[in-house]
């Protein structure tokens, strides 16, 4: 199961982010937005093999997150 957006393209998600992001909808689009968010961010924990990987990866986490700045509703489901 993953969790889609029909506004952004959203990372795949491992089943279990997927139903922890999504909560029974628990704090509308806006909560699904933060726990998916904070999970994006959480990727970025682990070890990389020089400093210019670490750096694309913090890049590649704003980039995406970026993606969502602006938007005035969001539609969160369950694919």
């Amino acid at each position: 199961m993953n969790l889609h957006c029909k506004e952004v393209d959203l990372w795949q998600t491992p089943t279990y982010i997927t139903y922890m992001c999504y909560s029974n909808n628990d704090g509308g689009w806006k909560g699904i937005l933060y726990r998916y968010k904070e999970w994006v961010k959480g990727t970025l924990s682990g070890t990389y093999r020089d400093v210019e990987e670490a750096e694309w990866a913090c890049e590649r986490v704003r980039e995406h997150l970026a993606q969502f700045d602006g938007k005035k509703k969001l539609t969160f489901m369950i694919v």
